[in-house]
């Protein structure tokens, strides 16, 4: 059982007509394998049936189905849902279209068969019109967004929205799940919403009832993630649904149980419904003015029968195809060097050459000027963001430090809180309606700026363009540290409404503005460490920070459940002293291994050349290498399988295996991680990207051994490795024997 993921065999079709018998309007997608089916009866668009095959339902089997009747609509499977002051618009659609047009979504086609059909629909008693948009491309995720016209003479509000929602599963499972089982459905998701806590990836069985998850209303879509994996343990299929949304969020999943029926032979049913979508605290997540159309966030929707890493493989494929933008061939996964290390708030010109120095001693690639260059007073950097020129402390500004790093054949970055706003900032003097509030008192003591304000997204946009000319910047990092929570509010148009939506659209345009203005300028995001981390900021950036833990053990874990969503070549890990204790927490080779498995930033090699002690130099050259040569010509297009399942990051567990393959199997990377002292100190590794017919020379690192397999051997009997010693590790590289 395998996911369609390969772009050569991608296959999409799509059917706008009439049912049979019925005269109801009728669409039908095709992506892959997925195909979905929906159809509008009764002033109602519902998804009829879901199949993870390919195949056509025939329609003897829907022509009685009482839950899409307009005399007994009991089970709600509603296509979407939609709250209009207050009122869920479930029912009382007049159909008005349904088109296939050419695709003005914006996301990248690469070459695949997209396809685009639009349904639109008018409310007979609230002044609404919704065009309803599904984008397909062949893969085996569908795109789903609303665009909701407000037709009326006053404004509207949008009071709750799941762009896709509805009834996935209905069937009996008595027969399939094992005596006991509280429901055939269980979900996975990132569980834990807190600073330092990103990647709780495991599955949680669903009981009867609602399953009701938020985020933890941070203000922002982490550091959990606006997503999540069903799996029915009946009948073997997973959905995948992931919201392309930067605030807060809400999901609701609703397990329905039914009683054996009267009849003899009747077996009792279980259904699952489900709905993703942006969540406010407030009256309007969006007020609609008269004649604005608003667009809603995108929710992507995968469908499979097939193991969780094959599905992963096909998300990974989605995120670096279709929602990243290109990496830039000549500049990306370079090694970066942070200059937050041992001159972390004391930064000055000379010691940041310093820095810079001992970065290309050790054969990193770009340097990245962080938090503390700018401002009024030295040391704080928090107090100074907004003031985005350089300090005192650098009395010839950063062009400087910039044309040093050049020099040393180094690309340079540099990090920016643009959203925020210090204590100590100039600019807090000179603008102090620029800050965000909710219910008239600041939010997050003042330290948010409020873009809903057009002059503040005038202003933001300004300010990043200028930086990046002014310091002829190679790479820009974004990073936002302020939580606001519930985020700010305001009266508008009759309503109180949140601005957190106003603030993701001004977001979001200001980087497609700035982004196609400085086309060959990598963007890195960073929200916190992983704060966002949804698929809609990372349509524009093309790194993302997935963490500012990192320290072992739960650092490992962090990455290894973090990439069932994302490629692990975006994801950023560091290495160095800045965090406490973070040397103490793995030996060395640990502590790098799980760095050059990711995107690898350095942060504090050592406080001087003269200082730099030999072997310590040696094995970080080692690892060095080690991602230039072996790990990162694999990792674009890598498969990725994780050995050990989703693993809890607070849970003691003894072991972490992330594999990456190669695409064509000629070679792949193992990294093996003993976290804990509980259970086996062996581990029999069996690599699953090989080709069974072909010999392989397997690389030990730890012993630098080198000895051959046959591809079939290591599948079928693996490799045993032992690890006695707790935060300890090994690193197998494998390549066929030409």
């Amino acid at each position: 059982m395998q996911a369609n993921t390969a772009t050569s065999a991608l296959h999409s079709a799509l059917v706008i007509d009439i049912v049979p018998e019925t005269q109801f309007p009728h669409l039908r997608y095709t992506s892959g394998l997925f195909v979905y089916d929906e159809v509008f009866v009764a002033g109602r668009l519902l998804g009829r049936w879901w199949a993870s095959d390919g195949g056509i339902r025939p329609e003897m089997h829907y022509r009685w189905s009482k839950w899409f009747s307009d005399t007994a609509p009991h089970l709600p499977a509603e296509a979407f849902r939609l709250g209009i002051n207050g009122e869920t618009l479930d029912h009382d659609w007049q159909w008005l279209a349904a088109t296939e047009e050419a695709d003005s979504s914006g996301f990248r086609g690469d070459g695949r068969p997209v396809r685009h059909a639009v349904i639109r629909l008018h409310h007979t008693r609230q002044p609404v019109d919704v065009a309803v948009h599904t984008r397909i491309d062949g893969s085996p995720f569908m795109l789903r967004w609303l665009e909701i016209t407000n037709t009326g003479e006053r404004p509207l509000a949008l009071s709750a929205l799941a762009p896709w929602n509805g009834l996935i599963w209905n069937h009996r499972a008595d027969e399939h799940i094992p005596p006991g089982a509280p429901s055939p459905f269980e979900v996975a998701y990132n569980h834990q919403v807190h600073w330092g806590e990103e990647g709780d990836f495991w599955w949680e069985p669903l009981q009867e009832g609602v399953k009701t998850f938020d985020g933890g209303r941070q203000g922002r879509s982490g550091w959990s993630r606006p997503a999540f994996v069903l799996r029915n343990r009946a009948n073997g299929e997973i959905l995948w649904a992931e919201l392309g949304w930067s605030g807060n969020w809400r999901m609701d999943l609703h397990c329905r149980k039914q009683e054996r029926g009267t009849r003899k032979l009747e077996p009792p049913w279980t259904s699952l419904t489900f709905a993703l979508g942006p969540d406010s605290a407030d009256q309007a997540l969006r007020v609609i003015d008269p004649d604005e159309v608003v667009r809603t966030p995108v929710l992507h929707l995968g469908l499979f029968h097939s193991d969780l890493d094959t599905c992963a493989q096909a998300a990974h494929t989605h995120v670096r195809e279709v929602i990243m933008p290109p990496q830039l061939l000549d500049r990306h996964q370079r090694i970066e060097a942070n200059h937050r290390g041992y001159i972390c708030d004391r930064e000055s010109e000379a010691g940041i050459k310093h820095e810079i120095d001992i970065a290309a001693e050790v054969g990193t690639e770009m340097f990245v000027v962080d938090a503390g260059w700018y401002g009024p007073e030295p040391n704080v950097w928090a107090d100074n963001v907004g003031d985005w020129y350089a300090g005192s402390w650098l009395p010839a500004g950063l062009e400087p430090v910039v044309a040093h790093a050049h020099e040393r054949g180094m690309l340079f970055g540099l990090w920016v809180e643009i959203e925020s706003i210090g204590r100590a900032a100039q600019l807090r003097q000179a603008h102090a309606d620029w800050v965000m509030t909710r219910n008239e008192q600041p939010v997050a003591g003042g330290r948010a700026l409020d873009l809903a304000h057009p002059a503040v997204m005038r202003w933001m946009e300004d300010e990043i363009i200028r930086i990046i000319e002014r310091y002829n910047l190679d790479m820009f990092r974004l990073d936002y540290n302020t939580t606001v929570f519930e985020g700010g509010n305001r009266s508008y148009g009759g309503f109180i409404e949140n601005t957190l939506w106003r603030h993701c659209e001004a977001l979001y345009s200001i980087f497609d503005h700035v982004r196609a203005r400085f086309p060959n300028v990598i963007f890195e995001n960073c929200a916190g460490g992983g704060g966002r981390l949804d698929w809609e900021i990372l349509r524009r950036f093309q790194i993302t920070e997935v963490s500012d833990w990192m320290r072992a053990p739960r650092g490992i874990k962090i990455l290894y459940g973090l990439t069932y969503a994302l490629p692990p070549e975006i994801c950023l890990r560091t290495f160095g002293t800045e965090t406490g204790e973070h040397m103490l927490e793995g030996d060395l080779d640990t502590q790098l291994r799980h760095v050059i498995m990711s995107h690898p930033i350095f942060r504090g090699i050592a406080p001087s050349l003269a200082e730099l002690n030999p072997h310590y130099r040696a094995r970080i050259l080692h690892a060095v290498d080690l991602y230039k040569q072996h790990i990162r010509p694999l990792l674009q297009g890598c498969r990725v399988v994780h050995h050990t399942g989703p693993l809890p990051i607070f849970d003691p567990t003894p072991w972490c295996v992330l594999e990456y393959a190669a695409p064509d199997r000629l070679r792949c990377v193992i990294a093996l991680f003993r976290l804990a002292e509980v259970g086996d100190e062996s581990y029999i590794v069996r690599p699953c990207g090989l080709d069974l017919g072909r010999d392989y020379l397997v690389s030990f690192d730890n012993r630098a051994e080198m000895r051959r397999y046959r591809g079939s051997e290591l599948a079928e009997h693996g490799i045993r490795i032992r690890l006695p010693a707790t935060l300890s590790s090994e690193l197998l590289l494998l390549e066929v024997v030409a």
